[in-house]
C-alpha cells in the first residue's frame, strides 16, 4: 500500500515537469501520456514520471543489484535459437574424447555445429575424432594439423576462422558437461549486453571421474557472487569487486560467449603465446563494456590431471609472469583503482610465499611488478555509452551506430544504450557490430546506477529527448561526463520549450557538438561559450559498392534514375517526388525512374495508390549505396525544418552519384567541389515545394547529358571531404577535453 501510495503521489509531481516541457500545454501532455500509455501501459507512464523525477539514481550503483539494474537471465524462448559453433580443440586426449563429444552431440539444445580440431596428437585421438565425424556428419567438421601449432590459442584462433555461429563454445578434450549446458545457457544472450555466459564448474579427476572440488570452493576468498544462484553482471563491477584478482571462469569449457570475429587480441603474439593466463585474458577481451551471465543450473565438469602442466605451471616463474601480463591488459582495458591491481599484488605474493617463502621478495617483483604496469592506464580509452532514442531508421539514429562501431575498432569499450523509444528495425540493428554490448534496460529511471555499475565516464547522445532524460538521470552523477551531438531538433523547439530545458543543459551537459551553423542559432552566445559548442561534419566511411541489377526493377540502360532515402514522413517531400516525376515524364525525352528507399507513414499512404512502373516503393534498406550507385542521382526533396548535415547525402557521393537536392542546412556546403557543386539545389519557399518547377529541373537534368555530366565529374572531389578517420579524431578531441 505504502508503495502504491509513493507511485501516485510520485505521478502527480511528475505532472507540472510534463507540463513544463510540453509548453504548459495539457493538451501536448495529454497526448504524449495517451501514446506511451498505448505502447507500455500504465508502467510506461510510472517510467517517465521517474524520468522526470530525477530516476534512481542519485544514491548510486551501490543500492542496487544485479538483478535490480539489469533483470534476471531471460527464460528459454522457442523463437530464440542462434547457432553455435563448438570448437573442440584436441591434443592427445583419446581416452577421454568419447566422454567429451558424446557430452556435446547429447545436447538438449540442437542449432549447433562442431569443429573438431586436432593439433597432430601422437595417440589415436583423429581416429575417435573422425569416428564421430562420421556418425555426425552434417553437424561436423574437421581440421587436423600436420605439425604442432605450439599454442592452444593458435588453435583457438584457427576455430574462430571456421566458425559460422553467433555463439562459441570452446569445449576442451578432456572436460565433459551436463546435457543442458546449452540450454540453459543459450538463453541469457537473448540480453543483447551479455558477452559472455559461464556455468557451474566442478573439479574431476581420474577415471571415472570423482569430485575434487566445487567452484564455490575454487572462489569462496572472492566473496563476490552466491555461486548457488544465477545472475547478470557488469564486467566492470566483477572486476572490481574480484575478477581482476582471479580467473573467476576458471575453464574455457564453462563458457559460451559472442563470436570475437574480428578481436584485435587474436593477431596480439603476446596472447598467442601465453601459457596460463591467455583465457583470462581473452574474456576480459571480450566482455569489456558489457554484461556476464551465470547459472549453476548446467555443469561442467574439469578434469584435473595429477602433474599436469597447468598445474607444475603454477609453482613456475611463467604463472607469475603471466599475472603481470594480466595486470598490463588489465591497466589498459578497465577503468580501475590502484587499489585493485594491489589487491592482485597481495593475493599473488601470498601464492608466492606458499611455494618459495617469504625471504624472495625482490624476486618476486623481478616476475611481477604492478608498477611496471600501471602507467599504461593513462593510455587507456575510456568507456563510452552510445545513447540512441530507438534502433529506427534516420540520421540521428544510424549516425551514432556508426560512430559506436568507429570508436570500437578504435579500441574504445563502447556499449550503446537503446532507450527502446521506437520498435527495432532489424536492418537497422544489423548496422551495431554485433561485438558491442547493446544495453537495454528493464528499467531506464536506473540508468544512472546502471551506468555507474558498468564504470561509464562518458555518455554520448544524439536525440533530444534522449539528451535531457539522461541529463536528469545523471544529474547526481558528475563523475559521468555528457556529449550531445544535434541533429536539428533543438532549433525546432519553441523558445517556451527551450526556456523549460535550458537550466537542466545549463547544468548537466559538458559539451555541444553541431553538423550545421543552423543548429546553433537557438542558443545565445554566452551558453555557446560556457558549453564549449564544436563543429564536426559528418563523415562515412568508405564501403564496396555492389550495384543492383537495373533489371531486377525493370529499368532500362537509358532510363534516368532518382533515388529517394529518407523517413517515409510528409516533411521529407515523398509526395512531391512523386508528382515531380510523374510530371516529368510527360515531357522528358527519356523513361524518368524513381526509387524510394525508406518505411513510415508516407510509404504505407502512398505505396498502393501511387505504385507504378516509373515509382519503385523498396522499403527499408541497408545496402542504400548499392541503390545509388545504379541510380543517375540522389534526390532529396526535403521540407524538413530540422534538416542539417543529411547523412544520406555522402552516401550517395561515396557511392559515385551527384544529388537532387533542395538547399536546407549544410546541402550546399556537403555537396561543394573545387569546381562546383557535385549536384543540383532548388529552393523552399515558406517550406513548400515548388512541384512543377523541380519537374522542370528534373526534366532539364534527365535530358542535358552534358549538365548531368558536369555535376557528376565533381562527385569525386566533393566525396574527399568526407574522411571518417578524421572525423573520428575530431570526437576524440571532444572526449579528451571533457574528461
Amino acid at each position: 500500500m505504502r508503495q502504491r501510495l509513493a507511485e501516485i503521489s510520485g505521478l502527480f509531481r511528475a505532472i507540472p515537469r510534463a507540463l513544463a516541457f510540453y509548453q504548459g500545454s495539457p493538451v501536448m501532455a495529454l497526448q504524449r501520456a495517451f501514446r506511451i500509455w498505448r505502447r507500455e501501459g500504465i508502467g510506461g507512464i510510472r517510467r517517465r514520471a521517474g524520468i522526470l523525477l530525477g530516476g534512481l539514481a542519485s544514491g548510486g550503483a551501490s543500492r542496487f543489484t544485479g538483478f535490480d539494474l539489469y533483470g534476471d537471465i531471460p527464460a528459454a524462448n522457442p523463437g530464440f535459437s542462434p547457432k553455435v559453433s563448438v570448437i573442440v580443440p584436441n591434443y592427445n586426449h583419446a581416452p577421454y574424447l568419447r566422454q567429451r563429444l558424446e557430452s556435446i552431440y547429447r545436447q538438449t539444445y540442437r542449432n549447433f555445429e562442431v569443429i573438431l580440431l586436432d593439433d597432430c596428437s601422437s595417440d589415436d585421438s583423429a581416429e575417435v575424432l573422425l569416428e564421430f565425424s562420421r556418425r555426425y556428419p552434417e553437424q561436423t567438421l574437421c581440421k587436423f594439423n600436420d605439425a604442432n601449432s605450439g599454442s592452444v590459442f593458435r588453435q583457438w584462433k584457427a576455430g574462430f576462422e571456421i566458425a559460422t555461429g553467433e555463439l562459441v563454445w570452446i569445449a576442451e578434450s578432456d572436460d565433459f558437461c551436463s546435457d543442458n549446458f546449452l540450454a540453459e545457457q543459450v538463453s541469457a544472450f537473448q540480453n543483447p549486453a551479455v558477452m559472455l555466459s559461464f556455468c557451474n564448474t566442478v573439479f574431476v579427476k581420474g577415471d571415472p571421474a570423482a569430485e575434487v572440488w566445487t567452484l564455490n570452493e575454487y572462489l569462496a576468498e572472492l566473496n563476490i557472487a552466491d555461486w548457488n544462484r544465477p545472475f547478470l553482471g557488469s564486467a566492470h563491477a566483477l572486476v572490481c569487486s574480484g575478477w581482476a584478482v582471479k580467473n573467476i571462469v576458471p575453464n574455457v569449457s564453462a563458457a559460451l560467449f559472442r563470436h570475437p570475429r574480428g578481436l584485435p587480441l587474436l593477431e596480439d603474439p603476446r596472447w598467442l603465446n601465453l601459457r596460463m593466463c591467455g583465457d583470462w585474458i581473452f574474456y576480459l577481451s571480450i566482455v569489456r563494456g558489457g554484461l556476464l551471465a551465470y547459472t549453476p543450473r548446467a555443469t561442467n565438469f574439469y578434469r584435473q590431471h595429477d602433474g599436469s602442466t597447468s598445474q607444475s605451471a603454477q609453482k613456475a616463474d611463467l604463472y607469475y609472469a603471466e599475472h603481470e601480463v594480466v595486470a598490463s591488459f588489465l591497466t589498459g582495458l578497465f577503468r580501475l583503482d590502484r587499489s585493485i591491481l594491489d589487491k592482485q599484488d597481495r593475493a599473488l605474493y601470498h601464492h608466492w610465499c606458499c611455494h618459495r617463502g617469504s625471504s624472495r621478495r625482490a624476486e618476486f617483483r623481478r616476475l611481477y611488478d604492478p608498477d611496471r604496469v600501471w602507467g599504461k592506464a593513462e593510455y587507456r580509452h575510456p568507456n563510452v555509452v552510445m545513447a540512441v532514442y530507438a534502433l529506427t531508421a534516420g540520421g540521428g539514429e544510424t549516425f551514432p551506430i556508426l560512430l559506436a562501431n568507429l570508436l570500437h575498432e578504435r579500441g574504445y569499450a563502447v556499449t550503446l544504450l537503446n532507450c527502446l523509444e521506437r520498435p527495432t528495425e532489424p536492418g537497422v540493428l544489423n548496422m551495431l557490430s554485433p561485438r558491442i554490448p547493446r544495453l537495454e534496460l528493464p528499467r531506464l529511471d536506473l540508468a544512472g546506477a546502471a551506468l555507474a555499475d558498468m564504470g561509464i565516464e562518458l555518455v554520448h547522445s544524439h536525440h533530444a529527448w534522449v539528451d535531457l532524460t539522461l541529463a536528469n538521470l545523471l544529474i547526481a552523477n558528475k563523475a559521468i561526463k555528457q556529449v550531445v551531438t544535434m541533429h536539428g531538433m533543438y532549433e525546432m523547439m519553441s523558445p517556451s520549450q527551450l526556456d523549460a530545458v535550458l537550466p537542466l543543459l545549463t547544468l548537466r551537459i559538458d559539451q555541444f557538438v553541431f553538423t550545421a551553423d543552423k543548429n546553433v542559432a537557438c542558443f545565445t552566445e554566452s551558453f555557446r561559450r560556457l558549453k564549449n559548442f564544436s563543429k564536426i561534419s559528418n563523415a562515412l566511411p568508405a564501403m564496396p559498392v555492389n550495384p543492383v541489377d537495373r533489371n531486377s526493377m525493370h529499368i532500362g540502360a537509358d532510363d534516368f534514375v532518382l533515388c529517394l532515402v529518407a523517413r517515409a514522413i510528409p516533411e521529407k517531400g515523398w509526395a512531391e517526388a512523386i508528382q515531380a516525376v510523374n510530371m516529368a515524364n510527360l515531357r522528358s525525352e527519356r523513361r524518368i525512374h524513381l526509387l524510394l528507399i525508406g518505411d513510415g507513414p508516407e510509404f504505407d499512404r502512398l505505396s498502393d495508390a501511387e505504385r507504378s512502373d516509373r515509382v519503385h516503393f523498396l522499403g527499408f534498406r541497408q545496402n542504400i549505396r548499392d541503390y545509388f550507385a545504379v541510380c543517375d542521382m540522389g534526390f532529396l526533396p526535403s521540407r524538413f525544418k530540422g534538416e542539417s548535415a543529411p547523412l544520406v547525402l555522402i552516401d550517395c557521393l561515396l557511392a559515385g552519384k551527384p544529388v537532387l537536392a533542395s538547399e536546407l542546412g549544410e546541402v550546399r556546403q556537403m555537396l561543394e567541389s573545387k569546381d562546383g557543386l557535385a549536384g543540383y539545389l532548388f529552393q523552399v519557399m515558406d517550406w513548400e515545394i515548388d512541384v512543377g518547377a523541380l519537374a522542370g529541373i528534373i526534366v532539364r537534368l534527365s535530358d542535358d547529358r552534358s549538365l548531368y555530366e558536369a555535376l557528376h565529374a565533381r562527385v569525386a572531389c566533393a566525396a574527399e571531404k568526407y574522411d571518417a578517420s578524421k572525423m573520428i579524431d575530431r570526437y576524440e578531441e571532444v572526449y579528451r577535453r571533457v574528461l
